[in-house]
């Protein structure tokens, strides 16, 4: 009787599918149990010391901050991107501090979309994107990757449509860890050379890349028409800390500090000045060549294990593993991983991709030898069982 009391639209989104497993996983841990949680979107890194340092040296500061951040932060952020982005453009009315990646998105899609507003969305992609748009009263158009996980152009051309306000970009991608390819990019920006349609760039993964990374200011997308996303939870392990930025046109810019104005704010101060540290040493990543090792040692034991399939990742710290030929429905596929093994996977379904699970290879490197040990063992009965089925 209570759901009648809820705001239909609230009703009809559904709790964070990764963030709900990983709590899962840990009351289970906590419980006693023994669980190789590989679901978390989060490196497993300490905050490192420089930021730690920069931030003790302000905890005095406890006073509201202009709702875009600190003039100083956005400063050091338009010199940074200038640089990382090759985009001389950029300046400090064009960046809004968030707290997080998440509160800039949804404050996007609600600056951009009027009702039935459609928003494009490569996939597979990051779970999060639909309820944003939806709380938005946007309408969420799926388009699937090609199979190498690179951007089909021609489809997403053709589902272009007058209602059209957006296309999210997400490059290296969550769940996949594929980057775009920079013809693919570039082939997009010529489709849309002459429509009204956004490029909204989720670049929280481009800083921990293991290939040669293409910015999207440098693929022929207008400045006018391109919102830029990024922040350093997943860089430098502030994920607990909430810190990103948005750069925008101004008049973009303007919109989302009134939506945060009357939403969340500023961002906290200690995060900014975190993000200050970050930017002090060119927001580098401490553990890159750690995630670069794991994903090899992921790769050698999936690549030995028969009955799946995936495509080796670009960045991030996940692989996208293709378990058709266990199963079409990755949740159950999951569920009985973990009541087997204690090995948590996330499944591709809320990814739009339903014989998918996601593999977050952000864990030390013992607990990674064994999970895998377990899931090659799992996957090989699981695949014993089939045929006996059969």
């Amino acid at each position: 009787m209570r759901d009648k009391l809820l705001s239909q639209r609230i009703s009809a989104i559904k709790e964070s599918a990764t963030l709900a497993l990983n709590a899962k996983v840990k009351a289970l841990a906590a419980s006693g149990v023994t669980v190789y949680n590989l679901t978390a979107g989060e490196p497993d890194d300490q905050t490192p010391q420089y930021i730690i340092n920069k931030v003790s040296d302000h905890l005095h500061e406890n006073k509201y901050t202009p709702i875009s951040g600190m003039p100083v932060l956005k400063d050091a952020i338009v010199q940074h991107a200038r640089s990382f982005y090759d985009a001389n453009w950029m300046d400090s009315s064009m960046v809004v501090v968030t707290a997080g990646a998440k509160p800039a998105l949804s404050a996007i899609m609600q600056s951009l979309l009027n009702p039935g507003d459609e928003v494009i969305v490569p996939t597979p992609a990051w779970v999060s994107y639909t309820y944003m748009v939806q709380l938005a009263d946007g309408v969420i158009k799926p388009v699937p990757l090609q199979s190498d996980f690179d951007l089909d152009v021609d489809a997403l051309q053709a589902a272009i449509t007058d209602k059209t306000k957006a296309i999210i970009i997400n490059s290296p991608n969550n769940p996949t860890g594929k980057m775009y390819s920079s013809s693919a990019l570039k082939k997009l920006a010529k489709a849309l050379e002459n429509t009204d349609v956004f490029i909204i760039a989720d670049d929280l993964y481009t800083k921990l890349v293991f290939e040669p990374f293409t910015p999207i200011t440098s693929c022929g997308f207008t400045p006018d028409k391109l919102i830029i996303v990024n922040g350093f939870s997943k860089s430098q392990a502030l994920t607990g800390w909430r810190i990103g930025y948005v750069i925008a046109p101004t008049d973009i810019a303007q919109s989302l500090n009134r939506t945060l104005s009357h939403t969340s704010g500023n961002a906290s101060v200690p995060s900014q000045y975190a993000a200050i540290g970050a930017l002090e040493v060119d927001d580098t990543p401490p553990m890159l060549e750690n995630l670069r090792t794991r994903r090899d040692i992921v790769a050698r034991a999936l690549s030995s294990t028969n009955g799946i399939s995936f495509t080796l990742p670009d960045g991030a710290f996940y692989f996208f593993i293709d378990i058709h030929q266990q199963a079409d429905d990755a949740a159950d596929w999951c569920a009985d991983l973990l009541e087997q093994t204690g090995v948590a996977l996330v499944p591709g379904n809320d990814f739009y991709a339903p014989g998918f699970v996601r593999l977050s290879y952000a864990v030390d490197e013992e607990t990674l030898t064994a999970a895998l040990q377990k899931i090659s063992q799992f996957i090989q009965s699981y695949s014993q069982r089939q045929r006996s089925k059969s």
